[in-house]
């Protein structure tokens, strides 16, 4: 059985273009996906940020249950007031 494997891509943002130093926004993302399991494994600088691609690999996730259709409510609606029946019925009045 094959390995399941996710990619993610992100640009993370630099304080000042052509530097490393990144954005505290940026610094966070990257230090939460560290966390989370995700591996750098290709980085690339551009003038304003730096682009990067996650992987992660693991068991595939079971498909989530959905819950059972409930029968769809009809909502009558109320006669009119001028007991009209409100359809078309060809030609004006």
């Amino acid at each position: 059985m094959a390995d399941y494997k996710q990619v993610l891509h992100e640009r993370l943002y630099v304080r000042v273009p052509g530097t490393d130093k990144l954005r505290k926004t940026a610094a966070a993302r990257l230090k939460h996906l560290v966390a989370t399991g995700w591996r750098e494994t290709e980085r690339d600088r551009k003038p304003d940020h730096i682009w990067v691609r996650f992987e992660r690999t693991g068991h595939a996730p079971m498909r989530a249950r959905l819950p059972k259709k409930a029968p769809e409510i009809q909502i009558e609606r109320r006669p009119r007031r001028d007991n009209r029946g409100g359809g078309f019925r060809g030609g004006r009045r």
